[in-house]
């Protein structure tokens, strides 16, 4: 999970954004880390702060004085006095609403489009002894990495990796595997159940306007069954895809379940 260097720069920006009573989570791929086991630690860690930007702006400044510096010109990435990188996103009411962020500076714009399931289904987590912090569930990870990906895919590809390790290892520990649900679906393999259940549950939770962004993914990135017939399972990235594939479209089904039923 998280290093000592990593605590340590949370902490203080967390005593920060104590201040402003604006919440913080944790999101991206140091999230996942604290719910499946994964064999590299992140490099940097997504925050989500609940500030929108005269207020962020405020908080850059203290966190200058603190001896945080950030990285011309993205001005979402931070690096800690302790030397960690953090990439620290802005997601007040205000932000939320629009939908997206425009930074001032640079003129970047970035979805914030889901954002507000960040802290409505935030978890706490336990990091060390008394060492707490709220960290965003895989189900909000995943959606947020399909509408990320969505709105910049040459820049967002590793965000598919990311989705694959979820549709693969989505409720695992769980006997929903094992639901009438699944059964019903008919999947290709049991494997897939966990893509299944993933998208039944985005079904439940994602907006009218979150759910055609997810909808154009899977159109974006599926094959035809002929497509999908000429993949060799011998070949190890022809395996990879069609493996991811068979994910995307057992997601499709739970996506779609409660529409057909």
């Amino acid at each position: 999970m998280l290093t000592n260097t990593q605590l340590q720069d949370l902490a203080e920006l967390h005593r920060l954004a104590e201040q402003f009573a604006a919440g913080v989570a944790i999101i991206g791929a140091a999230a996942l880390q604290c719910f499946f086991d994964m064999s590299s630690l992140t490099r940097d860690v997504d925050l989500v702060v609940a500030l929108d930007l005269e207020d962020f702006a405020v908080l850059a400044d203290a966190l200058k004085t603190r001896g945080w510096t950030r990285e011309e010109p993205r001005e979402h990435r931070w690096y800690g006095p302790s030397g960690s990188l953090v990439d620290l996103l802005p997601a007040g009411p205000k932000l939320c609403q629009a939908k997206r962020i425009v930074w001032p500076e640079s003129e970047f714009e970035m979805s914030l489009v889901g954002f507000e399931h960040v802290f409505a289904r935030a978890i706490p987590f336990s990091f060390a002894e008394g060492v707490q912090y709220r960290v965003a569930p895989p189900i909000v990870i995943a959606l947020l990495k399909i509408i990320a990906f969505m709105d910049d895919p040459h820049r967002r590809e590793k965000d598919l990796n990311h989705l694959a390790e979820i549709l693969g290892r989505y409720e695992d520990e769980s006997d929903r595997i094992f639901c009438d649900e699944v059964y019903a679906a008919e999947l290709d393999d049991i494997e897939y159940a966990n893509a299944f259940l993933l998208g039944m549950d985005i079904a439940t939770i994602a907006m009218a306007d979150e759910l055609e962004i997810v909808e154009e993914f899977l159109d974006s990135k599926g094959i035809s069954d002929e497509e999908l017939d000429d993949l060799v399972p011998d070949d190890m990235r022809q395996r990879a895809e069609l493996r991811f594939q068979r994910q995307l479209r057992a997601f499709r089904k739970g996506l779609e379940r409660d529409r057909k039923s």
